[in-house]
């Protein structure tokens, strides 16, 4: 199976992390805010039996600390707008060194963005990660070092 064109990427707390770490295992991530097009993008990848990666930042100066294929997601409506999205994923491994910075993802950019530079063939241009544009979660280019990786 090979892996996506795109990933999603969460911030963590250093605790949270640590459990995981500690349970040497499948991971979950839990989060109120819903992850619908997550969701969505998600099971559009596995249906073209793709593997879609997560990445975690943790920290005060929120640095990219590790990854996984994520293995489901799902989002369930408790009352009134009341959600809890659940990312269950595999052993997480650690980031290298030299690439924890946030701007090492882009963010994935639009439809649009994408049929205009193949039809148009206008200059690629991609948004780096931020720590703004990384909460509830973003959906990034699923970097080289994680394709590399993963392919393994």
């Amino acid at each position: 199976m090979s892996v996506a064109d795109f990933c999603f990427c969460a911030v963590v707390s250093e605790k949270a992390l640590q459990a995981i770490l500690d349970g040497h295992a499948q991971g979950i991530y839990r989060d109120n805010h819903p992850w619908i097009i997550a969701a969505e993008r998600f099971h559009e990848a596995r249906e073209k039996d793709r593997q879609v990666p997560i990445v975690f930042a943790t920290g005060e100066s929120l640095e990219l600390s590790h990854w996984s294929i994520v293995e489901s997601i799902d989002v369930q409506e408790f009352h009134a707008g009341a959600f809890e999205s659940r990312c269950t994923f595999d052993v997480l491994t650690p980031v290298n060194p030299i690439w924890t910075s946030l701007d090492s993802l882009s963010l994935s950019p639009s439809v649009e963005q994408l049929r205009r530079e193949d039809a148009e063939s206008i200059h690629i241009h991609r948004q780096p990660l931020d720590a703004t544009s990384i909460r509830p979660y973003a959906i990034c280019e699923t970097p080289a070092f994680i394709v590399s990786d993963a392919s393994d």
